[in-house]
């Protein structure tokens, strides 16, 4: 199919979808192109600031305490909850590239950069060409659903001729 012509049945289908959708009906196609997003949760970091807040409630106890303090405990608990709640980890698999959630911006990664992908059980290792550090994504650490990312990702290694390790036989 021409470019227009497949433009032109995703705007129809996406248009359909969405009336199906306010109906409470099931979308008749999905979209094969759309970036499928896996998310976890950051459990390390946010139960670090969240014990920060109790020691300095703790220690709010032992000392005079001014409203300042108190503004500063509530504050450590609030960035513990909002980085587990909402800001979570994520790995964005689209048909050319991966992309995950970096400090301050989301970082991209085209098929060609990468060397292998692992699996075994419970983790998923993103092997990078040159001196980049490589990516894992964990069960345990981050709470991800590692067996449906790796049925995502072979596909993605199949389609983009990027090397698949299956540990898990």
């Amino acid at each position: 199919m021409s470019r227009k012509w497949e433009r032109m049945v995703s705007k129809n289908a996406k248009k359909i979808n969405k009336d199906r959708s306010k109906q409470g009906i099931p979308p008749i196609s999905s979209d094969p192109d759309r970036a499928e997003v896996f998310k976890g949760r950051s459990i390390i970091l946010a139960s670090f600031f969240v014990l920060i807040s109790i020691l300095l409630l703790v220690t709010l106890t032992k000392t005079s305490g001014d409203t300042m303090y108190w503004y500063t405990t509530c504050s450590y608990l609030v960035v513990g909850f909002f980085i587990y709640f909402i800001r979570r980890p994520y790995l964005k698999v689209s048909k050319t590239s991966l992309s995950k959630r970096g400090l301050a911006r989301e970082l991209v990664l085209n098929a060609d950069n990468i060397k292998e992908i692992v699996y075994t059980p419970g983790q998923v290792v993103i092997d990078l060409n040159g001196k980049s550090p490589r990516w894992v994504y964990t069960k345990t650490m981050n709470r991800f659903d590692v067996a449906a990312m790796a049925g995502r990702l072979k596909k993605f290694a199949e389609q983009n001729k990027v090397t698949f390790v299956d540990k898990t036989v």
